[in-house]
């Protein structure tokens, strides 16, 4: 059986620089990224983000302005007000408790994603990692703080 090649994509400086400055623009929420994005994806990647006051979306895509599943890479979000959801505990650092919730089919698939709350703020990662890359991208995401 093949293996699968993984590649870890630095997020800032660089591929995520432009769209954390404008979501910054419209959200107070802090900005946590981790700082790298591990992906099976072998494109070129794109990013792009939209926030509001209660919520932000920081997309990766192998497409500009992607609008579909199709070229979903990594979205990293995050919503005041609501709770943790998923089945799945996870513990994070700096004794986060978090979720874990696998890959998903039903008339589309969602990738695979880790969820938790600080500062009363949920933030979820999703990308095509395992659940020990999901943890270890959250745990950077986490010990970098805002961004």
């Amino acid at each position: 059986m093949l293996a699968t090649a993984l590649a870890s994509v630095a997020l800032l400086p660089g591929l995520l620089t432009t769209p954390v400055a404008d979501v910054k623009q419209d959200t107070k929420l802090p900005i946590l990224l981790p700082s790298t994005l591990t992906t099976k994806e072998t494109k070129k990647l794109y990013g792009d983000g939209e926030g509001e006051a209660r919520n932000y979306t920081i997309a990766v895509s192998t497409v500009e302005d992607c609008s579909a599943n199709a070229c979903a890479v990594a979205t990293f979000s995050a919503m005041k007000g609501i709770d943790v959801y998923g089945d799945r505990k996870v513990t994070l650092a700096k004794g986060r408790k978090g979720r874990y919730i696998p890959l998903s089919c039903g008339g589309s698939c969602s990738p695979p994603s880790v969820v938790w709350k600080e500062r009363g703020v949920v933030y979820e990662i999703s990308t095509d990692a395992t659940r020990a890359q999901l943890v270890k991208m959250a745990n950077s995401a986490i010990r970098k703080g805002p961004r």
